[in-house]
């Protein structure tokens, strides 16, 4: 098979998705990253941390299951990190770099293993440690990653459950949960 000279000058270029816009398919997830971002600045450092550590605790079942599955990583790790984080907003106990260093361990375990559990896996330990970080230094791109993340990983999964079938888009019923459960967090974290 030979790649025509159309097809290479658009390497790289974003190709539209039927599903997400009329133009260039990714102005959905433009604009729902500048929302995100515009809101999340609004926010304390501790508003951050909560809403990363929020998305971080949704993502942990597919860390458990990896785990479950392939006998690799060890989900307590990112649950004592997702715990010190809790602990850092409810009295200010500090996260340690130990603990930060073993969440991304983990973090590391899930991308040195093939497949698309690992890389559900993989989101759920960048969450967890984007969720530490957030706690430490409070801000904007750590709990901006942990949302990304959490779309990422309802799209992974959509597209799985299909059989890999169809493209997930923005229609995507799992994907506009999320996004829902994210507005929600946002609009929680924001009021108090």
């Amino acid at each position: 098979m030979t790649v025509s000279g159309e097809a290479l000058s658009r390497r790289g270029a974003v190709v539209p998705c039927r599903d997400c816009t009329d133009d260039d398919g990714f102005t959905w997830h433009r604009d729902e990253e500048r929302r995100l971002t515009a809101r999340i600045t609004e926010l304390s450092a501790e508003g951050r941390a909560t809403l990363a550590a929020l998305t971080a605790a949704r993502l942990q079942p597919h860390y458990l299951r990896f785990h479950a599955e392939t006998g690799r990583g060890d989900p307590r790790v990112l649950g004592r990190a997702l715990d010190d984080v809790w602990r850092k907003l409810d009295d200010g106990t500090p996260v340690t770099l130990p603990v930060m260093l073993a969440a991304f361990d983990q973090l590391q375990i899930a991308a040195d293993t093939p497949g698309a559990l690992a890389g559900l896996a993989w989101y759920s330990a960048a969450a967890v440690t984007n969720a530490c970080h957030a706690a430490v230094h409070g801000e904007i791109r750590e709990p901006l990653h942990c949302l990304r993340y959490g779309r990422e990983a309802t799209l992974t999964v959509s597209w799985h459950a299909t059989g890999g079938t169809r493209s997930a888009g923005w229609h995507d019923a799992l994907l506009q949960a999320e996004v829902r459960r994210q507005r929600a967090d946002l609009d929680s974290v924001a009021s108090q």
